[in-house]
């Protein structure tokens, strides 16, 4: 009988609006190269809804340097209209990538850690 699959080894982003305003984006599996293309659609689409834009992490394995990328041009984008992203679920290793990028230090940014089991 197979394993139950990783919670990682499928991709998908799913946009949706958020219950407070704004949009929230969801990624599952990993935000690399091959699935960027599909990531900078689901963002693109919640940049033009309007209001905040919260991504959420929880489920997303790893984030190569084009993810950082995408997120930082995002970020960007919605500092020029006075909008907010917020990345939450960021795992330990993705906020010392982020740390290194210099992303921690955008104050138009909200970076919310992978919350800790007690």
């Amino acid at each position: 009988m197979p394993e139950n699959p990783s919670p990682y080894t499928d991709f998908s982003v799913h946009v949706a609006p958020s219950p407070e305003g704004g949009t929230d984006v969801a990624v599952f599996g990993e935000l690399d190269l091959a699935t960027l293309d599909q990531v900078e659609a689901a963002l693109d689409k919640a940049v033009y809804a309007g209001g905040p834009v919260v991504i959420d992490l929880r489920a997303c394995g790893f984030i190569d340097s084009r993810g950082i990328g995408a997120l930082i041009k995002v970020a960007l984008r919605l500092r020029e209209d006075h909008r907010k992203l917020v990345i939450r679920g960021a795992q330990d290793r993705m906020l010392r990538t982020f740390e290194r990028a210099g992303v921690t230090t955008m104050d138009h940014l909200t970076i919310e850690p992978e919350a800790r089991e007690s």
